[in-house]
C-alpha cells in the first residue's frame, strides 16, 4: 500500500524454541521498522538479524534449513552405517557430541532416531520442500550444491514411503532400507 512500510521476519527453530522464546528471527525490509520492533522481538527469540532487502530474510532461511537438512541426512547415514557395521549408535551420537562436530541437533534427534520415534518438531514434507527451494535458489544465482541435491533425494524418497507428516529425522528411515546394489 502506498506510504505503509513491511519487514519480513521468518524464523529459524522450530516448536519448541517457539514455545520457549528463542527463536532466530531472520528480518528484512524496513529498516526503521526493525528498530521500532526491537523490543517485542527481543521478547520472542535469543537472536535477531537485519538483513537488508525485502527477500533476503527468506532466503537466509532457505540457506540455513538447506544446512540443516543436510547435516540430518548425513548424522543418518552415520547412525545407518554405524548399526549395519556392528557399532553402538548410542555410542556414535556420544562421541559426534563430545567433538568438533557437535551440535544440539544431533543430541536432539539422535535418541529419537536411534529408538525410530518421529513426534514431527519441523514436518519432512517441509524440510524437503524447503531443500527444493533452495537448489532453485542455487539454480538462479548459478551456484551447484551437490550434497543439497543428494539430501534433497533421500527427503524425497522418505516422502514416497509416507513419512511426510514425520520429523525430519524420519529420514533415516528411507536411508536405513537403502541397500548398497
Amino acid at each position: 500500500a502506498a506510504g505503509g512500510t513491511f519487514l519480513e521476519a521468518p524464523v529459524s527453530g522450530s516448536k519448541g524454541p517457539a514455545e520457549q522464546g528463542t527463536l532466530i528471527f531472520l528480518t528484512a525490509g524496513d529498516e526503521e521498522l526493525y528498530k521500532a520492533v526491537e523490543g517485542p522481538l527481543d521478547v520472542m527469540g535469543k537472536a535477531k538479524f537485519f538483513l537488508g532487502e525485502v527477500g533476503a530474510g527468506a532466503k537466509m532461511k532457505l540457506v540455513v534449513n538447506m544446512v540443516m537438512g543436510s547435516m540430518m541426512v548425513a548424522f543418518a547415514e552415520g547412525l545407518s552405517l554405524a548399526e549395519r557395521s556392528g557399532l553402538n549408535q548410542k555410542d556414535l551420537v556420544e562421541v559426534v557430541g563430545l567433538g568438533a562436530i557437535a551440535a544440539p541437533m544431533y543430541a536432539l534427534k539422535g535418541p529419537t532416531m536411534i529408538d525410530g520415534k518421529y513426534a514431527p518438531a519441523f514436518p519432512l514434507k517441509h524440510q524437503q520442500k524447503d531443500m527444493r527451494l533452495a537448489l532453485a535458489l542455487g539454480d538462479q544465482v548459478a551456484q551447484q550444491l551437490p550434497v543439497a541435491a543428494a539430501s534433497n533425494a533421500a527427503y524425497v524418497a522418505s516422502r514416497a514411503q509416507g513419512l511426510g507428516e514425520s520429523d525430519f529425522s524420519a529420514v533415516i528411515e528411507a536411508i536405513a532400507s537403502a541397500k548398497k546394489k
